[in-house]
């Protein structure tokens, strides 16, 4: 009885993760790029995805790392809200600047530095903030924080209507949710008391924030790639055409959450056996989801992106491919990492990195927005590989 209650929760639990994941997604990708796209045009669209691309380099690298860190670290140390909280002001900071030198060219105006400035760092915070419920496993909340985020992005959407400012979309939506957060939740009390384990936070915290930052660059190398060698209007290309597959990959995420706050409740790590069935479910819904991708993509870019269809269609399917097996690995990192230390994560992300950055370079130049498609894909497959390899030599017998 005890069992099917547990999975019963369990059952509960992702579909109130998967829920917020669904909700907000459908309402941005759905709803406010569609729209913004028809009222600023595909070349003005591609700066703003430009723009956005660093966001989500920098955001969910230093919130989701913190966060994910803050639910293994726990499983040893006593740390406090303020440990995580000044981390996120050190890390953040850091990387907002480090994101306005790089995106100085394209501001028309210090008010768009300024907005910029805080839109990263209120987004920082948004994706750490979601720790609250996953400490506390309680989903239904977690559902209600990205419901309350969705509605601040329809709400921001109106916003722009009226003043013509597209940072206010996406501003309305993260203070939203933060101020949610704020009323429902205690993780940002003590700001600033610090524990004495705070340097054990610091690093290891350090180790998944460099890690997921080197995951989202490359997930988001595109929209940064494309405007140097090609123009804001491949971005658009790109983004579009990777759009299903992208928003599974932010689908599986939530998935990952519940899997690591689980597994990371055990007392007892995965044996070989365990591990190769993590690996084998990932491998069948991987390819669940590839059929949707193949299916959806064509009927997406008509519906919404019909001008862009003729230019984007023959690469859907090396893009499908890419992006779930992008899916696939930052599943089985998250497994790999409740058994192991986070510094072979850190060192396959390197790797990856590196690799993509070569073939991107041999094949982008001479073959255009199809070479640095296939580029990522090679180094996507190479990545999966590596990330199994790990997991068998690491985990028990």
């Amino acid at each position: 009885m005890a069992s099917r209650e547990k999975e019963k929760k369990i059952l509960s639990n992702t579909v109130y993760t998967m829920g917020g994941a669904l909700l907000m997604n459908g309402i941005l990708q759905l709803i406010v790029y569609p729209l913004l796209n028809r009222f600023m045009g595909s070349d003005q669209l591609g700066v703003l995805l430009y723009l956005m691309g660093l966001v989500a380099i920098l955001c969910p690298s230093v919130g989701q790392a913190l966060n994910t860190s803050r639910l293994v670290v726990r499983r040893d140390y006593e740390v406090t809200n303020g440990d995580y909280n000044i981390l996120l002001l050190l890390f953040g900071g850091v990387g907002s600047v480090a994101a306005l030198i790089i995106a100085h060219h394209s501001f028309g105006s210090p008010v768009e530095v300024l907005l910029t400035a805080v839109l990263l760092m209120t987004t920082v915070f948004r994706y750490y903030g979601d720790v609250e419920y996953r400490l506390n496993l309680n989903y239904r909340r977690y559902f209600y924080y990205y419901m309350v985020l969705s509605v601040g992005y329809v709400l921001g959407f109106g916003i722009y209507l009226l003043t013509h400012n597209w940072f206010l979309v996406f501003l309305a939506g993260e203070v939203l949710a933060l101020v949610y957060l704020a009323v429902t939740g205690t993780v940002f009390r003590g700001f600033f008391a610090a524990s004495k384990y705070f340097r054990t936070a610091f690093e290891r915290g350090g180790f998944l924030v460099f890690s997921y930052l080197i995951t989202n660059l490359t997930l988001n190398m595109d929209r940064l790639v494309l405007k140097e060698l090609i123009g804001s209007l491949a971005v658009t290309q790109y983004y579009v055409t990777s759009l299903i597959g992208k928003t599974m990959v932010l689908l599986v995420a939530p998935v990952n959450t519940i899997i690591i706050s689980y597994l990371t409740k055990r007392e007892e790590n995965l044996n070989r056996k365990q591990f190769l069935t993590f690996v084998g479910l990932g491998l069948g819904v991987s390819l669940v989801f590839l059929l949707f991708a193949q299916i959806g993509t064509p009927l997406f870019v008509k519906l919404f992106y019909g001008d862009l269809y003729d230019s984007v269609k023959n690469m859907i399917t090396v893009v499908n491919i890419t992006q779930i097996l992008g899916l696939l690995s930052a599943y089985l990192f998250i497994v790999v990492l409740t058994f192991t230390e986070e510094i072979w994560q850190l060192t396959l992300q390197i790797a990856h990195l590196v690799i993509m950055i070569v073939l991107v370079l041999l094949f982008a130049g001479d073959h255009g927005i199809m070479g640095f498609a296939m580029a990522v894909l090679i180094a996507n497959i190479l990545r999966v590989l590596a990330v199994v390899l790990l997991g068998l030599w690491k985990v028990k017998a």
